[in-house]
């Protein structure tokens, strides 16, 4: 286990004076608290969160010169107030502002210079390995007050998203300006463009002080409004699509400008908070030209999963930004403390749960050769608090769970593989038949879908798919492809090889030979609101039943539901959608033979039913109010054999978020269940997974797991079994040198075992099964059983029935 880097962020706060000895004390704290991290790393960055960037735009070349840094609770620049709050409103640091310290002034650059020469120093001497430091630019209002930009230079703050011209962006140009910078000794010019400013200042900036690279946060160059649904392109009433072109110039003109001043392989991406799809469709991003042209490195995972639990969003967005890469780069980051607003997300909004370890650290992309590819750089944001405080429980904790999920790094594709359009959804943005409206459509339903619980975490863009499945068809057998209907194209080929593939989207103006494929046609669109007519469902709940309404609103859904039944032979329908006495396929599956069935999910948006206009965000209906159709993503993978069925008190219960990644032959289990009570029921191809060091009961094929908040277990075990019983897994020591490990399952009642044993051991595997439970050296009497070894795409694996009393594995 290598990782390229590992970035440690840190922020000014912890610097409680301006002398060298807090310098040096801090540093030495930093490397020695998160060591056991570094030394797996080849190379160390230190990035730097000492205001919001405005120290470079403000820098004029003067080290004496002092400038704001991040010494706030809440927002710097706050939202302005409206007079009327109370004496309760006022203590909101959000809206009001506080100092971290009393004593808390603007510093010289003198101070930053030789802070940064002290970490460099230290971190050298600590751990052996040069120190990378990296600068931020933050496009936002909440880090450090910014003069130059909300008072001298406000025509720059162009997006809303906070309050009024609140938000820089890319696109800017800025107003003449007589007072002498670092690069601009003579002022800045009217229409000076934002790109050539920034690039300008901060190669001074970074050549005067020591920084090696630069951080693009919050979405800078990635679009006009970064924290919502809403940009060039998209009102929530319409697309524009005539302004695509428009907008993506603007974009690349700021990269051209900023990168013709500062190297291109010197900066690093935050991205928004959406998937690359939703960067395309409402702001046109360029995001093609971004990775092909300007090799930056991609963004990393969005943070606001620890906001707002949508993690679904979170792996959606984050595999749709990697599913191709400029380079090798690919960085992940972990939110462990948060030295701005008042909390400690490894404390307490994750409560001290690793699922945003386990859950986005089974991720893979598959690559042009068809391998495995995960991420090699972690990211820690931050390591310091608000307060100021390094609490060395954070690092004691967190550092085994990031190298327990990078010791099972994912070395195959999982069971399901999304195979992502990168190049069809720039074309449909801004390629000759323009359609934005299907890119954001399909975009935010598969991230509802793994929100519902889709166990999807591997990807591949269709470019690679292509090449990959022409050279190495093998590497995709037994995998079932989530595709939008955009991909179409790539995968008929592996449809055509007896394939199975689950579509989702719109029908509308798709080939027609992939509706036929279906047995599916197009009628007249159903808008408004409908009602979901379920025919096969895997959850239960205990209280309530389930909504039916859905509200069809055309411009998030590319229109209507239109999609109607064509031919019934060999299509099961597992749900449709009726207004009046007008019924749309909602979910099918068409049966080609034994092994082989093709699925289509319509994607309609969970939406309110009357979405305010002036909200940036997507307003989602209620759960006692309408059904989640992306659920049917999971309903309808059910029919491949893979099953999670969740069953839940009441039907505001949030769904337990999985992923299924294989390491060294084994399925991994990585589970966020929001609400502890919900019970999973599962099955697979191959039976019941058995979770190692687990017990559950099993019945009809199928397991009842009982999760708790975060999980992360292994998996070489499947069970067939239609009595009841406990079954249990034990890693049991291995008691004599001629084996290496042992696995004990008990109370099994004929059953039909799979098993999958680690690469390097299958030749040394034996199975003894007895009637009682083995004691010390008692499995040493038994003879081994015969083993009858199966091979199919998933890996080598031994089937065993039959099976009554305790099994042991052993190799």
């Amino acid at each position: 286990m290598t990782l390229q880097n590992v970035t440690l962020e840190l922020s000014s706060k912890p610097f409680t004076d301006d002398s060298r000895e807090t310098m040096e004390s801090v540093s030495r704290t930093m490397f020695r608290q998160w060591q056991n991290l570094l030394d797996k790393a080849d190379r160390i960055s230190v990035l730097l969160w000492i205001a919001d960037g405005s120290e470079i735009l403000e820098y004029t070349g003067d080290l004496s010169q002092t400038f704001e840094w991040a010494y706030w609770f809440g927002c710097a620049n706050h939202i302005p107030p409206s007079g009327n709050e109370t004496e309760r409103e006022k203590i909101n640091t959000h809206k009001f502002p506080k100092k971290y310290r009393d004593d808390a002034a603007p510093r010289p650059y003198q101070w930053l210079k030789e802070l940064i020469g002290v970490i460099k120093s230290i971190g050298l001497k600590l751990t052996g390995k040069p120190i990378r430091i990296g600068a931020i630019f933050d496009n936002g209002p909440e880090f450090a007050i910014s003069n130059f930009k909300y008072k001298k230079h406000p025509e720059i703050a162009r997006a809303n998203t906070l309050f009024p011209g609140s938000f820089v962006t890319c696109n800017s140009t800025l107003n003449s300006d007589p007072q002498p910078y670092a690069a601009f000794p003579n002022g800045i010019a009217q229409g000076t463009t934002l790109g050539e400013f920034l690039g300008k200042q901060f190669k001074v900036f970074a050549d005067d002080l020591g920084y090696d690279y630069i951080w693009l946060s919050n979405g800078m160059g990635f679009g006009t409004e970064t924290w919502g649904i809403t940009g060039a392109l998209f009102d929530k009433e319409k697309f524009y699509p005539e302004k695509a072109d428009e907008a993506a110039g603007t974009m690349l003109h700021f990269w051209n400008d900023f990168t013709r001043y500062w190297p291109k392989d010197k900066i690093e991406t935050r991205g928004s908070n959406f998937s690359a799809g939703l960067e395309l469709s409402t702001d046109a991003a360029p995001l093609k030209e971004l990775y092909r042209d300007f090799k930056i490195a991609p963004p990393v995972n969005s943070p606001w999963a620890a906001l707002n639990y949508n993690s679904g969003l979170e792996l959606a967005a984050w595999m749709s930004h990697v599913a191709e890469l400029p380079d090798e780069r690919f960085p992940y980051r972990f939110y462990a403390h948060d030295p701005w607003f008042y909390n400690s997300p490894w404390l307490d909004r994750y409560g001290r749960e690793p699922w945003d370890i386990y859950l986005p650290l089974s991720i893979c992309r598959i690559n042009e050769q068809a391998e495995a590819q995960t991420p090699n750089s972690i990211s820690i944001l931050t390591i310091d608090d608000t307060l100021g405080q390094m609490p060395e429980q954070v690092p004691d904790e967190v550092i085994p769970h990031l190298k327990e999920a990078l010791r099972h790094a994912p070395d195959q594709a999982g069971p399901l593989v999304w195979v992502y359009p990168f190049s069809e959804y720039s074309d449909l943005v801004r390629g000759k038949d323009k359609n934005p409206g299907v890119v954001f459509n399909e975009d935010m339903f598969i991230a509802e879908a793994l929100q519902q619980g889709l166990p999807l975490n591997t990807v591949i863009s269709t470019d690679n798919f292509y090449k990959t499945f022409s050279k190495c068809p093998e590497k995709f057998a037994s995998k079932i492809l989530i595709a939008p209907v955009t991909s179409y194209p790539a995968v008929k080929g592996f449809i055509a090889s007896g394939g199975n593939v689950i579509f989702y989207g719109s029908l509308r103006n798709v080939p027609d030979d992939l509706c036929q494929l279906l047995h599916l046609n197009n009628d007249v669109a159903i808008t408004g609101e409908a009602v979901v007519e379920l025919y096969e469902n895997v959850d239960q709940c205990e209280h309530d039943a389930c909504a039916t309404t859905t509200h069809i609103h055309d411009v998030f859904n590319c229109g209507g539901a239109c999609e109607v039944i064509a031919d019934s032979t060999d299509t099961n329908v597992i749900a449709e959608v009726k207004a009046g006495n007008q019924k749309r396929i909602l979910a099918s599956v068409r049966k080609f033979s034994k092994t082989q069935k093709v699925a289509f999910v319509r994607s309609l948006l969970p939406c309110a039913k009357d979405p305010k206009l002036e909200y940036r965000g997507f307003e989602y209906g209620k759960a006692d109010e309408i059904f989640f159709v992306e659920k049917l993503m999971r309903y309808t993978l059910c029919e491949f054999g893979w099953k999670l069925g969740f069953n839940t008190v009441d039907v505001s219960s949030h769904s337990p978020r999985i992923c299924i990644s294989r390491n060294d032959n084994a399925f991994y289990y990585s589970v966020f269940s929001p609400e502890t009570g919900t019970e999973i029921t599962t099955s697979s191809p191959y039976g019941a997974p058995i979770l190692t060091e687990m017990q559950c009961r099993i019945e009809s094929d199928m397991a009842l797991w009982h999760p708790s908040k975060a999980w992360h277990k292994e998996c070489r075990c499947f069970i067939r079994q239609k009595d009841a019983s406990m079954v249990d897994c034990k890693i049991v020591f291995p008691a004599y040198p001629q084996y290496h490990q042992r696995r004990e399952y008990h109370n099994l009642k004929d059953a039909e075992v799979t098993f999958f044993p680690p690469i390097n051991h299958m030749q040394t595997l034996e199975a003894i099964i007895t009637k009682e439970k083995n004691q010390l050296g008692g499995f040493l009497s038994k003879d081994p059983v015969d083993l009858e070894w199966h091979e199919d795409g998933n890996g080598k694996h031994v089937v065993l029935k039959n099976v009554t009393g305790y099994l042991s594995f052993i190799w």
